[in-house]
């Protein structure tokens, strides 16, 4: 007799950043479905406002 075995897991949600002049980016990745069916993926790099905090100043 086989037994089945089914695992569940979660989805990690992850975003692209990098910095350049002191200055941080986040990668924007958006889909879009022309009239043909096929879509087309468009990436875009836009800046954020980001702080980094360091815990071991406190």
């Amino acid at each position: 007799m086989k037994t089945k075995v089914i695992v569940a897991t979660k989805k990690i949600d992850t975003n692209y950043v990098f910095s350049e002049n002191n200055q941080v980016y986040l990668k924007r990745k958006s889909g879009v479905k022309p009239s043909n069916s096929n879509t087309i993926y468009s990436e875009e790099w836009y800046p954020i406002s980001f702080c980094w905090e360091s815990q071991l100043d406190n």
